[in-house]
């Protein structure tokens, strides 16, 4: 595991892209909605074309104009888990739809499958569609994102692409509700330890992305032993190549799972909490 000063390892805001005004409408009936994404289509998609990309380009719907969003800064539990998926699904829908659909998003880069990720806000917005803007922490007290987080229905999800202001102010939406145990934090097992289920659909809450791959373990059969349960789960990561992780409250630098403990065959339990984590950008 590899320390080294951290804060050199992020661009400065000089280095970062303004965000860019998309405004349209949200159109679940497109797709599956989960608690962190939702179809958007564009009043002019020309902007989502001009984003900064870190893979594929867009995908727009040839049939209905309509590009799935990826929210930034969160990440909810997935889709058949359990209430806290249902709950964030419903939570999404309910505030993305508060103004009869319409909506705009505050976007500056194409993820790795092409979609926006982006501050998503319900209503429209007086500035001019498709222009730069620059957003500060009270902007996005209303976004979608951080009201998921308010209400514990979102885990914090950070990387090197998001402004350090914006980062604190997800963290400090999130630490409250976790303070409160609202939403999923009053069962969520992702420090204190989760126990092994053989349904992996029915453990308990933990950070979604330490969920993913526990959900891609098990189907691995060259490494996945049932007898052994988690025994091999870290031996598997470590072939994954998994991203790299900066910890800038430890001074760390290092992979994914090497933040993953293995307390026994029946437990294991990540060594940070997600709000502290910043994943390295590919």
């Amino acid at each position: 595991m590899q320390t080294l000063q951290v804060e050199h390892l992020f661009p400065t805001m000089e280095a970062l892209m303004p965000f860019t005004l998309i405004k349209g409408s949200f159109v679940p009936e497109f797709g599956r909605p989960d608690g962190d994404s939702l179809r958007f289509v564009p009043d002019n998609v020309d902007p989502i074309f001009r984003l900064r990309r870190r893979g594929r380009g867009p995908k727009i719907n040839a049939q209905n104009g309509s590009v799935q969003l990826r929210y930034e800064a969160i990440d909810t539990m997935e889709t058949g888990t359990g209430e806290f998926a249902e709950a964030a699904t419903e939570a999404n829908l309910q505030l993305a739809m508060s103004q009869d659909g319409r909506g705009h998003i505050c976007t500056n880069q194409l993820g790795p499958n092409g979609r926006p990720i982006a501050f998503v806000f319900a209503g429209d917005r007086a500035d001019e569609d498709g222009a730069d803007i620059w957003l500060d922490p009270e902007d996005i007290e209303d976004s979608i994102n951080v009201k998921q987080l308010q209400s514990g229905l979102a885990y914090p999800l950070y990387y090197d692409t998001l402004f350090d202001d914006l980062r604190e102010k997800c963290t400090d939406a999130s630490q409250e509700a976790k303070c409160e145990g609202a939403g999923v934090w009053a069962a969520d097992r992702t420090n204190k330890g989760l126990f092994w289920n053989p349904d992996v659909d029915q453990l308990d809450p933990v950070f979604p992305k330490l969920w993913r791959r526990i959900d891609k373990y098990v189907r691995d059969d060259t490494f996945f032993e049932p007898a052994n349960k988690f025994g091999n789960f870290l031996p598997w990561m470590r072939q994954q190549r998994d991203e790299r992780v900066s910890v800038p409250s430890r001074g760390l630098f290092t992979g994914f799972d090497d933040l993953i403990e293995r307390v026994s065959d029946d437990e294991i339990r990540l060594e940070v909490e997600p709000h502290e984590m910043i994943i390295i950008s590919v």
